[in-house]
């Protein structure tokens, strides 16, 4: 991080589900002894007390929004995914305490959620009250808080694409006003969680198409920037971007899941 760079003055509040998230394997494949790590547990709890601590607080979301404090749905959905794994993990160490908060979490996180669904469009908003789009909400599908084959996920998904794909099969995080103006560029993340979305409701052959048409904007050693001009194809933003790598590794991977199937039944 450059010194001086105001990101660390931006209150990011989903990251206590997402740490939450990145530690329930942990506990819940049955190859790790977890009754060993006692000093986990108690890491497990502090982190559910942030989410407790947090969820009813405005902040900057995903993007580190300088002047746009608000109740993000992204924020929501992973304080209810980062509820979601601590009930599991409360589960297998036979905490009951630690399970009615977490499944209290859940509850309110879905609450939060919801009041970010504008009946109207058949989506859900990039914050409460808010009537613009955001593509970080595409997780909403891919974290599994949408049933995959409901009408909700389906018109959720095209309201998105109507809204944030560009022509090429590029993706805009969001069309609005931000801190440096109207966004000139889109982010290459989203166009690869797209097709991570299209795969999960079953448009997988469609999600084939778009992911071999991102391919293209690779450079010559096969590297990915964080932002391509949409006019252009050109390279812009961080470069090499570990975050659009990371998405394209995701979107295979969601794909590849789909096109396996079993030989015996």
């Amino acid at each position: 991080m450059r010194i001086g760079n105001q990101a660390h003055e931006h209150i990011q509040n989903d990251v206590y589900g997402q740490v939450m998230i990145s530690l329930l394997p942990l506990f819940a494949d049955e190859r790790f002894q977890h009754e060993n790590r006692f000093n986990s547990h108690d890491m497990m709890r502090n982190i559910l007390k942030m989410i407790d601590r947090t969820i009813d607080e405005k902040d900057a979301s995903l993007w580190e929004f300088r002047d746009r404090s608000k109740y993000y749905c992204y924020t929501f959905l992973f304080q209810w995914a980062g509820s979601s794994a601590a009930l599991k993990i409360a589960s297998r160490f036979g905490d009951n305490e630690m399970m009615t908060t977490a499944r209290e979490l859940k509850k309110k996180a879905f609450e939060r959620i919801e009041a970010c669904y504008d009946d109207k469009m058949g989506v859900y908003t990039q914050a409460a009250g808010s009537p613009e789009l955001d593509a970080a909400n595409l997780q909403l599908i891919m974290m599994g808080y949408l049933d995959s084959s409901s009408s909700i996920a389906k018109t959720h998904l095209k309201a998105m694409e109507k809204e944030l794909r560009t022509k090429e099969g590029l993706f805009y995080r969001y069309k609005h006003i931000d801190d440096f103006g109207a966004p000139e560029t889109t982010f290459l993340i989203c166009a690869f969680w797209y097709v991570e979305a299209l795969a999960v409701v079953g448009r997988v052959e469609e999600a084939i198409i778009e992911f071999e048409k991102l391919l293209k904007y690779t450079n010559h050693l096969g590297l990915l920037s964080e932002d391509v001009d949409a006019k252009t194809g050109s390279q812009w933003g961080n470069f090499p971007q570990a975050y659009s790598h990371v998405g394209l590794i995701n979107a295979a991977y969601r794909i590849a899941t789909k096109l396996d199937k079993p030989m015996f039944f």
